[in-house]
């Protein structure tokens, strides 16, 4: 399940108070002429202390907590709960521990919907490029995904083409993401798994064909129900250095993230393109640690303004912009050497107030 899934499964089945309880809160009641749930903190005992609003969102207001990083926005909700709970008892407690916590609480599977097939049967390997989804819905956040069968990755040597080696791209880089290459269709591939859990949802291929323009060859061919506004590449991988950090770097492309992860620096996420959907948003939220927005030199600064806008007042956010002209023009910083990335990453800019309005004129302008 999504996040935003997991929010309206507890809703529809009214799991709210059994939620509650579970992770200790005490005083629990149910004003129906507001359609709230009240309660305590786990170490307090101010009846009305907390706040759940009974809708699919699950809004949580801590009133007795406004210190609190994890409650000083509107989007913090009953994971957020969940996680200064489990923070109580345990510092290290993250955010993917709260929705584990939720998910055995609710006696669900923490997994997304498992397409795993016999061992006997014969794998198609073309599989994931006739794979076409049943349905759509308009509201991405509620398409639902399965996880490929980890047999998939035999299809492919467990190597990468020599243009790859020689942009810097190391060993331990190609083992810990499980990189691959296709000798049939002359790509490097690159497993892209669920944050979450580590399953597998499909493949981001690469040709390194040169002039591949020319011969009308497509640079990317990304399993085609692959549900990229629901994931964040990197994040199953790194998430441990992140939580250490305390700071996540947000690229573009899976490539990015490689490339730093060779250069020792494990704390990257890439979004699949440059605009971070809500459900990312959302993921990256609740990891608790500060942002830092790293996209591809071309483009805009509006554009990175308006990324860097989702998070404004919720975490502290910071963007890369290459006002010094280090990088070429199409290059991701994560494409520069390390002296050039770290003079970049220390000059990084604070989204603060300033930038907001920036941001908001640029609005106004159009």
């Amino acid at each position: 399940m999504t996040v935003i899934e997991l929010k309206k499964f507890i809703y529809e089945n009214n799991k709210i108070e059994m939620v509650l309880q579970e992770i200790g809160c005490h005083n629990i009641k149910y004003h129906t002429h507001k359609n709230y749930y009240s309660c305590s903190n786990i170490n307090g005992d101010n009846p009305t202390a907390i706040i759940i609003k009974n809708n699919e969102y699950l809004n949580c207001d801590n009133y007795t907590r406004q210190n609190e990083p994890l409650f000083q926005s509107d989007h913090a909700d009953i994971i957020s709960l969940v996680q200064y709970n489990l923070r109580i008892l345990n510092k290290k407690y993250g955010f993917i521990d709260a929705l584990k916590e939720i998910h055995k609480i609710l006696g669900l599977k923490f997994s997304v919907k498992s397409n795993n097939k016999n061992q006997e049967e014969k794998i198609d390997p073309l599989y994931i490029f006739k794979k076409v989804k049943r349905t759509y819905i308009n509201d991405v956040s509620n398409i639902e995904f399965e996880a490929l069968d980890e047999d998939m990755l035999k299809d492919f040597s467990p190597y990468i083409h020599i243009s790859w080696y020689r942009e810097g791209i190391m060993p331990w880089t190609i083992n810990k993401f499980d990189l691959g290459y296709s000798y049939i269709k002359k790509r490097n591939v690159i497993p892209l798994r669920y944050w979450a859990t580590g399953e597998l949802l499909g493949f981001n291929m690469r040709t390194v064909i040169e002039n591949y323009d020319l011969f009308d060859i497509p640079k990317y061919f990304i399993t085609p129900d692959y549900p990229k506004q629901n994931n964040l590449f990197g994040l199953y991988e790194n998430y441990d250095t992140i939580q250490k950090a305390k700071y996540v770097v947000v690229y573009e492309a899976e490539k990015s993230v490689l490339k730093r992860d060779s250069r020792c620096d494990s704390t990257g996420v890439a979004v699949s393109g440059h605009i971070i959907s809500d459900e990312q948003v959302r993921i990256l939220i609740g990891l608790d640690v500060d942002i830092v927005i790293a996209f591809d030199k071309d483009i805009s600064i509006d554009e990175i303004r308006m990324n860097c806008d989702k998070f404004y007042g919720i975490r502290t956010v910071y963007y890369i912009y290459d006002k010094y002209d280090l990088l070429k023009e199409k290059d991701s910083p994560a494409d520069a050497c390390n002296k050039i990335y770290d003079y970049l990453f220390k000059h990084k800019i604070l989204y603060d107030r300033w930038e907001h309005e920036k941001f908001i004129k640029s609005l106004k302008g159009k």
